[in-house]
C-alpha cells in the first residue's frame, strides 16, 4: 500500500473513531495529510481512518474508512466495511460492503451501498446506476433518486424527485414531489406534502399512494434550524482544520492562551466583537454634539467605517473559534495532539450549541474568547521578536 500526499499536516485521526462507533477499536491505519490517496491497485487490509483536504480511495479498503477532509472525499474503489464521510462535496463511484453514513454540502452516489445510507446533506444524487442495498434515510434540500433502493426511503426533503426502483416503502416530507422517470415502488407511496406530487402516472406502486397533512411549521423550522447548524458546525470545523495546517505554531500559542487567560481573552474579544456597535455610538455622540451642518458630513465619514468594521469582525468570526475550540479539547483527559484537539473540541462544542435556549451561549463566548485568544497570541510574539 502506498500514501501519495503532501507533506503531513498533523496527528492522527483516531479521535473520529472514538466519536463515531461505540464498539472496541481494531488496528486501523492512519492518514492525515493535505491529499490522501489510495492509488487504484493498491489495497489497506484493515481500517482506514483519513484527513486532508482531499481524500481519494481508486483502491481497496478491506475494512471500515473514516475520513474527514476540507474539499472532498472520493471513492471510486472499494472499501469492504463501512464509511462515514465528513467533507463538503462526497462522491462515491465504487462499492461499499457496508453502510454509509455521510454529512456534506454534496452527496453524489453512483457505486453501490451493501446495507444503508444514512445521510445529510445540501442536495444528494443517487444516479441511475446507484444501488443501496437496505434502507435509505436522508436528509436534504434537494435530492433526485433515479437507482435502486433495496428497501425503504425515509426523510426529509425541500424538493425530491424520484425514478428507478424502490423495493419497500416511501416515506418522506416534502415541499414538492416529482416523479421523473419510470419508477417502482413494492410497498406504499406516501409524502407529507403541502401539494399533491407531479408525474405520478409513470409510478408502477404496489401499495397506496397517500398524501399527508403536512408537520406543523414550527416543527419543520426548528428541524431546518438543526440541520443548518449541523452544517454551519460542519464548515466551521473544515476550517479551524486548515487554519490548524497553515499556522500551526500560531494555532498552538492561541489554544494556550484562550486556555490559560480565558478571561483576559474574553475582553480583549468582547471589544473588538462589539467595536461597530462601540463606534456606532461614538459617531451617534459626535453628531448630536456637531453643529447641523456638519453632522450629515461626519455621518457620511463614519457609516463606511462602521460597515467596513462589521464586515472585518464579520469575516474574523470564521476563525475567531478556533483556539476555543481547541482549548476545549485540550480539556479532555486525552492527548489528541493538535488537529484531534480541534476536531474533538469542535464536536463538544457543536453539541452543546444544537441545545435549545443553552446552545445560543456558545457564540456569545467561543467568538471573544477566540478572537481575545489570537490578539494575545500575536501580542506575545511581537513581545517575543522585541525581547
Amino acid at each position: 500500500m502506498r500514501f501519495l500526499c503532501r507533506p503531513a499536516v498533523g496527528t492522527g485521526f483516531v479521535v473520529v473513531s472514538l466519536l463515531a462507533t461505540a464498539g472496541p477499536a481494531l488496528a486501523a491505519e492512519t492518514a492525515s495529510s493535505e491529499i490522501v490517496i489510495i492509488r487504484e491497485g493498491d489495497t489497506v487490509s484493515e481500517d482506514l481512518y483519513a484527513t486532508g483536504v482531499r481524500i481519494i480511495i481508486e483502491g481497496t479498503v478491506e475494512g471500515d474508512l473514516i475520513a474527514f477532509a476540507a474539499e472532498e472525499v472520493v471513492i471510486s474503489g472499494v472499501v469492504t466495511g463501512s464509511v462515514l464521510a465528513i467533507a463538503p462535496s462526497v462522491t462515491i463511484g465504487g462499492d461499499i460492503g457496508e453502510s454509509v453514513r455521510v454529512s456534506s454540502g454534496n452527496l453524489s452516489l453512483s457505486g453501490s451501498v451493501g446495507v444503508d445510507l444514512v445521510a445529510a446533506a445540501f442536495s444528494v444524487d443517487l444516479d441511475s446506476g446507484s444501488e443501496i442495498g437496505g434502507d435509505a434515510l436522508v436528509w436534504a434540500l434537494e435530492m433526485k433518486s433515479g437507482g435502486t433502493i433495496g428497501a425503504g426511503l425515509e426523510g426529509s426533503q425541500r424538493t425530491l424527485e424520484l425514478a428507478g426502483n424502490i423495493e419497500g416503502d416511501v416515506d418522506v416530507s416534502v415541499n414538492r414531489l416529482t416523479v421523473s422517470g419510470p419508477l417502482e415502488v413494492v410497498g406504499d407511496l406516501g409524502y407529507r406534502s403541502p401539494s399533491e406530487a407531479e408525474g405520478l402516472g409513470q409510478a408502477a406502486v404496489g401499495g397506496v399512494v397517500a398524501r399527508m397533512t403536512p408537520v406543523p411549521p414550527n416543527i419543520r423550522v426548528r428541524a431546518l434550524g438543526l440541520l443548518a447548524r449541523f452544517l454551519v458546525v460542519l464548515g466551521l470545523t473544515s476550517t479551524a482544520l486548515l487554519v490548524g495546517w497553515g499556522w500551526p505554531k500560531r494555532t498552538r500559542l492561541a489554544g494556550e492562551r484562550a486556555r490559560a487567560q480565558t478571561l483576559r481573552a474574553f475582553g480583549y474579544g468582547a471589544v473588538v466583537v462589539l467595536s461597530p456597535l462601540l463606534l456606532t455610538g461614538v459617531a451617534a455622540i459626535v453628531a448630536g454634539l456637531a453643529p447641523t451642518a456638519a453632522s450629515l458630513p461626519l455621518l457620511a465619514i463614519f457609516a463606511p467605517l462602521i460597515v467596513a468594521t462589521a464586515g472585518v469582525v464579520l469575516v474574523l468570526s470564521l476563525v475567531a473559534g478556533v483556539p476555543a475550540v481547541l482549548a476545549a479539547g485540550r480539556a479532555l483527559p486525552t492527548d489528541l495532539g493538535l488537529f484531534g484537539a480541534i476536531l474533538a473540541g469542535s464536536v463538544l462544542v457543536g453539541v452543546v450549541w444544537l441545545i435549545p435556549i443553552l446552545g445560543w451561549i456558545v457564540p456569545l463566548l467561543v467568538l471573544p474568547i477566540g478572537l481575545g485568544a489570537w490578539l494575545l497570541s500575536f501580542r506575545e510574539g511581537q513581545e517575543g521578536q522585541t525581547g
